[in-house]
């Protein structure tokens, strides 16, 4: 396995090529030499040498990123080609052009190649080149490093290096591309190559067909903006709280914008883990923040809905049902906690929608409460609920808010009260 890497910090572009990049040049908030370094210590690389032509000012730039590299934890080091040595001698390494941009899922496929002999990558997303050579990644075997310092500075180092590995053998990657960013169009590339990694499983046929096109575009403005995941998460608690208020102050106007407030916090509620993924700023406390909004955000909302309900029409049926609610609702979610705790899953709520909605995939005989989850499941996800509430609130019934919750929350009770008994059947039978 492969757990080291040698990045040529100053490597021209081949001959017909086009111009070199620049491996500063800023990309979705970071420079491309920084995001190459966290991109593979994220991606299980531990080990990483960064090598410059010469002593001086081109060796102080680079330094200059080793703030942002240290939050890598792995370990980084910068040398003068002359002076430099593996950190594992004898290991093989990965050979990376320093422009070049791909996602931690590659590194990890990389990783398990075999080392045997020396492989150049060749990637779908690459500009077309003129015969076989060094496209900005290899796989080399330990004894290519001398070699390599030895290749003279220069235009020269690019074409010694194709000739130092022409005997390789070439290793097409499919699905897993990298782009080598030494212009706009190709920055255009990379960015669009980053923006398909943002994905994740538990997002829904909403988010990834509506709300994940709307919040890219703010997520790469409030990246140029250098405003943080956690500032994020605590904006969109402002307007969650809002929305609530709204919703709680009765009348079609404000019943229509908490709706589309509503809408747009489901939306924006992607920025900040967006900014994370691709900034590199992530963690658990940021994850905790970011779920302990998005529940102050919903109970907000609905036990301000029956008020506000109320008040716009003084029925005081609502704030019955919205008290007959609360009390389903907080059933609901203690016995889906304590589902969680006997089957030893560790994941959040929205995984274990989205695992109900996939239930039939399995290829088991499902029973009939089975198959209704499988077939509703979809109903309990954020971004399906936000939508259905804007909608409501369009055309100003936002009493059907209320029932659906309701009804559907009782639904819920009894699917979790039925997957309880199965699970304690099944450990009395163990």
């Amino acid at each position: 396995m492969v757990e080291q890497a040698v990045i040529l910090a100053e490597l021209p572009a081949p001959a017909g090529s086009g111009e070199a990049g620049d491996p500063c040049r800023e990309l979705l908030g970071l420079g491309l030499l920084q995001r190459l370094v966290l991109v593979l210590a994220h991606g299980g690389i531990g080990r990483i040498l960064v090598l410059v032509g010469e002593e001086g000012k081109s060796l102080n730039d680079l330094a200059s990123g080793a703030g942002v590299w240290r939050r890598s934890g792995a370990d980084v080091r910068l040398a003068v080609s002359g002076k430099a040595e593996l950190p594992l001698p004898e290991a093989p390494f990965l050979l990376l052009a320093p422009t070049a941009v791909f996602t931690p899922a590659l590194v990890g496929w990389l990783r398990t190649l075999p080392a045997e002999k020396n492989l150049l990558l060749t990637s779908g997303e690459e500009e077309p080149r003129s015969g076989p050579g060094f496209s900005g990644l290899a796989v080399c075997r330990a004894e290519v490093f001398p070699c390599l310092l030895a290749l003279a500075a220069g235009r020269e180092r690019a074409e010694g290096l194709d000739s130092l590995l022409a005997g390789s053998e070439t290793l097409p990657v499919h699905g897993r591309g990298w782009v080598l960013v030494n212009s706009e169009s190709t920055a255009r590339r990379a960015r669009r190559l980053l923006r398909s990694s943002l994905g994740k499983p538990s997002d829904g046929f909403f988010s990834r067909h509506l709300n994940r096109h709307i919040s890219w575009p703010i997520s790469r403005l409030l990246i140029r903006l250098r405003v943080s995941p956690n500032q994020v998460t605590m904006a969109n608690l402002v307007l969650g709280l809002l929305s609530g208020w709204l919703i709680g102050r009765g009348g079609y106007g404000n019943t229509l914008a908490a709706g589309l407030l509503f809408q747009f916090v489901s939306i924006f509620d992607g920025c900040d883990g967006e900014i994370a993924r691709l900034t590199f700023r992530f963690s658990a406390l940021g994850a905790k923040l970011d779920n302990l909004c998005d529940f102050v955000t919903l109970a907000v909302f609905f036990l301000n809905l029956p008020i506000g309900l109320y008040a716009a029409g003084g029925n005081i049926s609502y704030l019955v049902l919205g008290a007959a609610m609360v009390l389903v609702v907080a059933v609901f979610y203690l016995l889906l906690l304590a589902r969680i705790k006997l089957s030893g899953h560790r994941g959040n709520i929205a995984e274990v929608a989205r695992q109900v909605q996939d239930k039939g995939k399995g290829g088991r005989p499902l029973g009939w409460m089975e198959r209704l989850g499988a077939r509703l499941g979809f109903i309990y996800r954020k971004e399906f609920i936000s939508l259905g509430i804007m909608t409501l609130c369009l055309i100003d019934r936002a009493a059907l808010i209320l029932w659906g919750v309701f009804i559907s929350a009782s639904l819920g009770l009894g699917y979790e009260l039925y997957h309880i008994g199965q699970l304690i059947r099944q450990k009395r039978n163990s």
